[in-house]
């Protein structure tokens, strides 16, 4: 959703009498919907097997999926019904690429593909999306929080108080290195589960090492750990320590987003596994960004870093800038090549 917003508000600059409506497939997408779009129209995905009703109500000549969501049936049904369909912030892993037999026929139907690397322009084209129809732009998640990340608010700085790190999007196979070396270097941290489920395990996990812990929607501030068992807040959080580690890189999932915590002009520290995030890793590495082995690497970088912070990452994250003016410049180029103008 943040990363889709830079895009939502310069379409609606660009075509000002169009609506424009946000779907999301999970709930906590939607409550951040509900958060940054307040002047769309917002609602579910119509992800399911017959998604014809929630087309025809939507009625889109422009349909923007994010990212892969190569939905096949909603694809179709936007498509028979005479919109365009789009990707922007295109990547394809290698697991897509397995599963080409099922998607080929969605990629086929794209009337544009907007890729992040020429890496992906080229799986793009494996996966069966016509060459004419790809472009590469960068990624639009870029142009959106490091020039203005939010600011935590009066609430969650009380909730939270003084902190020496943040720890973001901790993913649940990570979890017990993570607080193991956290409690062993004594840190006073924000632990931002990726899941806010859960909170209730991090909580035992840390009783059973003898640390405190908190909940953000209760407030602790005086508590050793905290954990921010609430949804939107992360981006903000990241203010609050001079120093920041992003979990989802020290496991299986290939990566969480650095830009946030870089963006407040924090020290970021990661783990090896980048594969998600290798652009901004490879663009923040020694301007800002560190990378480390494992958590216990990571939270002694973390205690030399909050004394001696190195360089500030932001001018780093400004090179990565600018795909969601290209992004829209190609969206608007299929529009204004169809046959059939529509209305929104």
């Amino acid at each position: 959703m943040r990363a889709l917003a830079p895009l939502v508000a310069a379409f609606g600059e660009a075509r000002p009498g169009w609506r424009r409506h946000v779907s999301a497939v999970t709930r906590g997408g939607r409550q951040m919907a509900e958060q940054l779009f307040e002047t769309c129209s917002r609602g579910p995905a119509p992800i399911g097997l017959w998604p014809g009703r929630a087309v025809a109500r939507v009625a889109p000549r422009l349909l923007v999926l994010e990212y892969l969501e190569l939905w096949p049936a909603w694809i179709a049904a936007v498509s028979r019904a005479g919109g365009r369909v789009a990707v922007v912030d295109g990547r394809i892993t290698r697991r897509s690429l397995r599963v080409r037999p099922v998607l080929r026929g969605a990629a086929a139907r794209l009337d544009l593909f907007c890729a992040r690397t020429e890496a992906d322009a080229a799986a793009a084209e494996a996966l069966g999306v016509a060459p004419a129809r790809i472009r590469v732009t960068g990624n639009g998640k870029y142009d959106g929080v490091p020039l203005a990340p939010p600011e935590p608010s009066a609430a969650l700085r009380a909730a939270v108080g003084p902190r020496d790190v943040v720890v973001g999007s901790l993913h649940p196979d990570e979890e017990d290195d993570a607080l193991t070396a956290l409690a062993a270097f004594g840190l006073r941290a924000l632990i931002a589960p990726r899941y806010p489920r859960r909170t209730a395990a991090i909580a035992r996990r840390g009783r059973r090492l003898g640390v405190e812990v908190g909940r953000r929607t209760v407030g602790a501030p005086d508590a050793r750990w905290v954990v921010l068992d609430t949804i939107g807040e992360l981006a903000a959080a990241y203010a609050l320590a001079p120093v920041a580690i992003v979990g989802g890189t020290f496991g299986r999932r290939d990566g969480q987003t650095l830009v946030e915590p870089a963006a407040h002009g924090v020290p970021v520290i990661h783990g090896p596994q980048v594969g998600n995030v290798a652009v901004e890793a490879e663009a923040l590495a020694g301007r800002g960004g560190w990378r480390v082995g494992d958590w216990r690497e990571a939270c002694a970088l973390a205690v030399e870093r909050g004394v001696d912070p190195g360089p500030d990452p932001r001018p780093a994250l400004a090179r990565l800038t600018g795909a969601t003016g290209r992004n829209l410049d190609a969206l608007l180029c299929i529009l204004d090549s169809s046959k059939d103008q529509g209305a929104e």
